[in-house]
């Protein structure tokens, strides 16, 4: 007897661990199976999943998140500092009270100090930086802070800062896959200089810009038809971020009631000099006319607040569905480089032009003799063909990396300023495309003797 009770007790307590082993076990288990559900059906509390596709309603949840509280609250703050002159104390004020707010924020906040002629001032860089590694892309949203001589500047351009300021401040709590800056410029009413020297200092540092959104004058609206519309000014290259924003305002027309017209380009806004360094982007203003612009009547009560809270939600959506945008496929043209003149394939001299924006030769290259085209694809897939072309007629075609191509016209020498093109193609049919203006004064031709 004294054996079989030993043994018993034995058995019991090995029973026993068994069934705290299991309870343990269950509760491992189930704990494991709530984060697996919760992560896969709820989502993340941020989006931030490489290629992810974002819920409409999660996108409506940040739109709502625009107040007229919050968009007073910044107007009431940058009319503060009264006529906001390039170079002036004013506009020194206002720029770190913008540093300041970004920095409220939590995003990562610098100046870029530029100086040009007479004028030397500062813009201001906040980046909100992306979760996808394998990603460079960086998306701008960007106003500018300074103004004319005689005028606070209400519409022209504190709506537009207070524009990216209302949308940092709700994008600034979440993750997408790209890179987005939040930009305020100074310098836009001496001649764009701000945004020239940032966007030569960009091109310099090889940033992968894709768009620049500019919002320059989007807080009034007279008439019931202009209440419903945004205004896209670009060129060619830039059409296509006009087209998403349409549909963008299509997907939210509910939500939101704003349109997108589409428009030729004025260069005469910050978005210019991207495009003059290569990138896409695009002016952004009201459909009225401004009649209180560049006077000392641009004050906050000429400013239309629900035209304004429906502009800066649009902005949002459209910022938003660009972040998170898979970019299936990029070409870049690396060479011949920007605002450089040629001389047989060597770069001699830095070419700039900074006054000449509406001649177009601001970061214009000029080539005399041969020069070398190269150019970089970013692709998940392979790539099936990069295409050349001089002013859009098929002049090359390489089929594998690097893809490079000697300069020359196809019938004729290339004299004159032409356009140089690339395409890119890949496996599926997915097609990106780059280009730059160039003026060229070289005697070679495909189909010549030179």
């Amino acid at each position: 007897m004294f054996k079989i009770f030993i043994y018993s007790d034995a058995n019991y307590k090995l029973m026993k661990m068994k069934k705290i082993s299991k309870y343990i076990s269950f509760w491992i288990s189930f704990s494991v199976l709530f984060l697996i559900i919760s992560t896969t059906v709820l989502g993340s509390p941020y989006p931030s999943k490489k290629g992810c596709s974002f819920d409409k309603n999660y996108i409506i949840e940040m739109i709502e998140q625009i107040n007229e509280t919050r968009v007073l609250y910044f107007y009431e703050k940058i009319m503060m500092f009264g006529v906001r002159y390039t170079g002036t104390q004013n506009c020194s004020m206002a720029g770190d009270w913008i540093y300041e707010e970004f920095d409220k924020m939590g995003l990562d906040v610098e100046f870029h100090q530029w100086e040009y002629r007479k004028f030397e001032d500062r813009n201001v860089i906040a980046t909100l930086h992306g979760n996808d590694s394998s990603s460079n892309a960086i998306f701008i949203i960007c106003a500018h802070y300074d103004t004319v001589e005689n005028s606070p500047g209400a519409n022209d351009d504190g709506s537009g800062v207070v524009a990216i300021l209302s949308i940092a401040e709700i994008l600034s709590k979440y993750s997408f896959n790209h890179t987005i800056q939040f930009i305020a410029f100074s310098g836009e009413e001496v001649g764009t200089y701000g945004s020239f020297n940032y966007a030569r200092d960009a091109y310099n540092r090889g940033d992968n810009i894709v768009a620049v959104l500019n919002l320059d004058i989007i807080g009034y609206a007279e008439t019931t038809q202009g209440g419903r519309i945004l205004r896209y000014f670009h060129e060619e290259p830039s059409t296509w971020i006009a087209e998403f924003a349409q549909k963008i305002s299509t997907k939210y027309i509910d939500i939101i009631d704003m349109t997108v017209e589409n428009l030729p380009n004025y260069p005469g806004a910050d978005n210019q000099a991207f495009v003059d360094y290569g990138y896409d982007g695009v002016w952004i203003a009201q459909h009225d006319p401004n009649r209180v612009g560049h006077s000392p009547d641009d004050t906050l009560e000429n400013i239309n607040i629900t035209y304004h809270i429906k502009a800066t939600k649009l902005m949002l959506a459209v910022l938003t569905e660009l972040a998170i945008r898979p970019i299936k496929i990029q070409v870049i043209l690396h060479t011949p480089l920007e605002g450089t003149g040629y001389i047989n394939n060597h770069p001699v001299i830095k070419l700039s032009f900074p006054n000449f924006y509406f001649l177009r030769l601001r970061g214009i290259t000029l080539v005399i003799g041969r020069a070398m085209a190269s150019a970089e694809v970013i692709c998940d897939e392979n790539v099936r063909y990069v295409i050349f072309s001089i002013n859009n007629v098929f002049t090359y075609w390489d089929d594998e990396p690097p893809y490079e191509w000697e300069i020359q016209g196809k019938f004729y020498p290339l004299i004159g300023r032409h356009n140089l093109k690339v395409f890119a193609i890949s496996e599926s049919g997915e097609m990106d495309t780059d280009e730059m203006e160039i003026i060229f004064l070289t005697l070679s031709y495909q189909y010549g003797k030179w």
